[in-house]
Formats: structure tokens, C-alpha cells, sequence
């Protein structure tokens, strides 16, 4: 159980910046088990959003509570997948051959593809986000919670599906050695669990918009450069967490109509 543990604290320490403990070390083999939990690190996450939206609606209008929120995350993660997707728009925007856009994604520096695409990802998120809350708070939080699980639960799918392009070795590639089919369906059931109960009925439409952006994800970045890397990983996860906002939002449009056609008969 205690290994268990630390195996979970190597996922929330490989995910996000939050402290685990000054006992709690980098372990190779914790963290090439740790792909089990990352929904659940997806969660907590989602939590931590969770919070501090709740909090800061109680103070300020929706607007400011929900770019509160999501400074909360990208605190709370060190903007890893922000960064990723950022990474990812210079190298495929700037770079055709499969070495030059790996080249571009690693160079540290933010050009103008990952400016813009950073831009409109964290527009369209606080613009999904304020819909849904100005809607229906609760249902905010179940999108948050869902979203954050989700979006980590992608990665692991395509880990999975596709292989690591990169030469070097690095921790990601530690995470893909240890992926297997039973960890890989234990952290789906996680992630089912998570979604349905989050969500409830509205949770059929993400759940499907996830899959598509998850499988659009891999096959964009398997045609483009034979694979995946860190970088793509926060890529999808990005993408997937905007697909699941989305499709709350559209589904909570379909139901509200659907009500008031049921009521004007």
C-alpha cells in the first residue's frame, strides 16, 4: 500500500508542481508505474479549480472568478501542458521535416505560432468556461473535474497507440516503458468513474468529443512525425480538455432547447 502510494505521489510530482514531502524522491521505477494514476492527478487538479472558483464567486463576478481559476491550475501544474501546446504550434507551424519541427519544439523560446495558439487555447478556455458557469456553477465544476481527468487520461491512450520519436531518453519515455494494457484499463475505469460522476447525465457528448480529439491528436502527430513526445503529450492533453468544455456546453444548449420545446406543448 505504502509503495502504491508513492507510486501515486511520482505521478503528482512527474504532473504538477504541488509539494509531496521532502521524503518523497525521484524514482525510475515509481514513475514508469505512475501512468495508472494520472487521472487521478487529473482530478486533483480539476479540484484545485474547483476551489478556487467556488471561493472567488463569492466575491467577484464570474468573469475574474473563473481567470482566477484557471491561474490556479497553471500554478498548480507549472503550465506543463500549456507549454507543451505552445511547443507544439512552433513546431509544426514552423517546421515541415520531422527533424526540424522536433529541433523547434525542444528550443526553449516562445515564437509567434505558439504565441498565437497559447493565446486562443487560454481565450476559448476562460470563453467555455464563463458560459458554463454563468449557466450553471455546479455543472462548471463538474467540466472542470472531467476536463483535467480527461485531458491526463489522453496522453496515456496515446502513449499506448503510438511510439516516442525523441533519441534522448527523458521521463516521459520512463512513463511509456511502464504502460501496460492492464494499467492503461485501470486508468480508463478511473476515468469513466471520475467523468460520470462529475458530469452525471450530461456526460455523453464530452466523453465522445474526448475520444475525438484523442484520436485526432495521434493521428495528426503520428503523420507528421511518426509519433509522440512530451511535448505533443501536453499538446492533446490541452486540446482534449477544450473538446470536453465544448461538448458540456453544447449539450447543455441541446438539453435547455429540448426543456422549453417539452414545455411550450
Amino acid at each position: 500500500m505504502k509503495t502504491q502510494f508513492n507510486v501515486f505521489l511520482s505521478a503528482v510530482m512527474f504532473l504538477t508542481r504541488l509539494p509531496v514531502g521532502r521524503w518523497v524522491h525521484y524514482n525510475a521505477e515509481h514513475l514508469a508505474q505512475s501512468s495508472i494514476y494520472f487521472p487521478l492527478v487529473g482530478a486533483l487538479v480539476g479540484a484545485i479549480a474547483v476551489g478556487a472558483l467556488s471561493l472567488s464567486l463569492l466575491l467577484i463576478p464570474v468573469l475574474p472568478a473563473v481567470l482566477i481559476s484557471m491561474i490556479a491550475t497553471i500554478l498548480a501544474t507549472g503550465a506543463l501542458h500549456e507549454d507543451g501546446f505552445a511547443d507544439c504550434a512552433d513546431g509544426f507551424g514552423g517546421g515541415f521535416e520531422t527533424e526540424r519541427v522536433l529541433e523547434i519544439m525542444k528550443d526553449s523560446r516562445l515564437g509567434t505560432y505558439g504565441a498565437i495558439a497559447l493565446w486562443i487555447s487560454l481565450s476559448l478556455k476562460a470563453a467555455l468556461l464563463y458560459e458554463i458557469t454563468s449557466r450553471d456553477a455546479l455543472l462548471c465544476a463538474g467540466a472542470l473535474i472531467s476536463g483535467h481527468t480527461l485531458g491526463r487520461f489522453s496522453s496515456l491512450v496515446l502513449i499506448y497507440r503510438y511510439p516516442y520519436v525523441r533519441k534522448t531518453a527523458s521521463k516521459s519515455k520512463s512513463v511509456m516503458n511502464g504502460l501496460s494494457s492492464p494499467r492503461l484499463a485501470i486508468a480508463m475505469i478511473y476515468t469513466l468513474i471520475i467523468t460520470a460522476t462529475s458530469l452525471l447525465e450530461q456526460a455523453l457528448l464530452p466523453l465522445g468529443f474526448a475520444a475525438l480529439a484523442t484520436g485526432f491528436a495521434g493521428r495528426y502527430f503520428n503523420r507528421r512525425i511518426g509519433g509522440i513526445t512530451g511535448d505533443t503529450l501536453g499538446a492533446a492533453s490541452q486540446f482534449v480538455e477544450l473538446s470536453v468544455y465544448l461538448g458540456i456546453l453544447i449539450q447543455s444548449n441541446f438539453l435547455t432547447t429540448i426543456s422549453l420545446l417539452w414545455k411550450s406543448f
